[in-house]
């Protein structure tokens, strides 16, 4: 697993080389999101923690103590799979929780990435969701997959399609994100050039988008840096669909342990994400993106609640 990050870390760097084009981005606004009155939404997204080896984990543990002592007021923690490595055993299971569990973000949601769909029924002792489910705070609704097979492309079955497609038909007064581990064929991210880092039958969904509104595709898997032009795409043939890759918790040389983090505002169709960098304690500025919404995002209080599963996908 060292090699193949050794490896995305290489091609990041011959892709910057060769001069990419810098995705448009704005100032954040930071006196906005400190007002502390209940008028904002802040989630933390990150994936692909997966340490190679004990002291590695270190990484995650730095991660977490950042935000703690350095960003403020986050209300969420969502994790796009693949938190420990394949065939991971009770011990390791046991570290991640406990090192989570230090965060101060009381409500955490995750999806199975094809590594941890290695280590079988152990990861689902621990992490207890459903292998696909939906978390709705305000109008903001989430809708997260797991792999479900121990392939490097994630597969995705009809059944949790089916699901994915009644939600996002029903409930289009909502803002949508939906959260997997790998991309979409057509999402202009740049890890769908990579056969094993697409989900399988991509088809299927690009067809719902080009039809029904989902505001954002988050998904990890691909472990580049941030700061790559299309590691976020927004592809208008998709309904102008927002993707975002969400890079790894994870330091070398050649590279930063990195993840996303969105603040929503209360009563605008403004959202901002901003790329955090662990390894050097900082926001990486010239990486804020202000996206515009169809609709303003609307929470007035209360805390993520997990939605009943639908009872019929007819």
């Amino acid at each position: 697993m060292k090699s193949i990050r050794l490896l995305s870390g290489c091609i990041a760097c011959l892709l910057l080389l060769a001069g990419c084009a810098v995705v448009p981005n704005g100032t954040f606004p930071e006196s906005t999101f400190r007002d502390g009155n209940r008028q904002q939404f802040v989630v933390w997204m990150l994936s692909d923690i997966q340490p190679p080896t004990v002291p590695e984990r270190v990484s995650f543990e730095r991660a977490i103590d950042d935000v703690n002592d350095n960003v403020d007021l986050v209300n969420m923690g969502v994790i796009a799979g693949d938190l420990l490595k394949s065939r991971s055993q009770d011990e390791a299971f046991r570290w991640f929780v406990a090192t989570r569990k230090r965060s101060k973000i009381r409500d955490w949601y995750e999806i199975a990435g094809n590594h941890d769909i290695r280590s079988g029924t152990l990861f689902w002792q621990y992490f207890p969701h459903p292998s696909y489910y939906a978390v709705e705070v305000g109008n903001l609704l989430f809708l997260l997959m797991s792999d479900e097979s121990t392939d490097s492309k994630t597969d995705l079955s009809d059944a949790t399609f089916a699901w994915w497609r009644k939600m996002v038909i029903e409930n289009q007064d909502h803002i949508i994100i939906t959260v997997t581990h790998a991309q979409l064929r057509h999402s202009g991210l740049l890890g769908s050039i990579v056969p094993s880092r697409i989900i399988a039958g991509s088809d299927r969904f690009e067809k719902v988008l080009k039809e029904y509104k989902v505001a954002f595709w988050a998904s990890g898997h691909s472990h580049l840096p941030q700061g790559l032009s299309e590691t976020v795409s927004i592809q208008k043939k998709l309904g102008g669909t927002f993707f975002v890759n969400v890079s790894c918790i994870y330091e070398d040389t050649l590279m930063d342990s990195q993840s996303r983090i969105f603040y929503f505002k209360n009563g605008s169709n403004t959202v901002w994400m901003r790329s955090r960098n662990h390894t050097r304690e900082r926001f990486d500025k010239g990486l804020d993106i202000p996206l515009q919404l169809d609709k303003p995002f609307v929470w007035a209080v209360g805390k993520p609640a997990v939605l009943p599963m639908l009872d019929s996908l007819n």
